[in-house]
């Protein structure tokens, strides 16, 4: 079973770098649709930081865990 995270990286007001992660993306997440989200929750501001409002987009990546159940019993 494998489980897919977006990890969103901004930088915020103060030049410190601040991450967002969403769990559960979908397969074929496109770039340009990462890109607009990210632009989305600059423009809407609506994630507070120690450092201020999110000002720019630094990085994104998918993380992908795989997980195996292992039978104890």
């Amino acid at each position: 079973m494998a489980d897919k995270s977006l990890m969103m990286s901004f930088m915020n007001e103060q030049g410190k770098k601040v991450s967002i992660r969403v769990d559960g993306v979908k397969d074929g997440v496109t770039q340009a649709e990462i890109s607009a989200a990210m632009d989305a929750i600059i423009a809407k501001n609506i994630f507070e930081t120690a450092g201020g409002d999110l000002k720019i987009k630094d990085s994104a990546q998918i993380v992908e865990k795989t997980v195996e159940k292992i039978a104890v019993k």
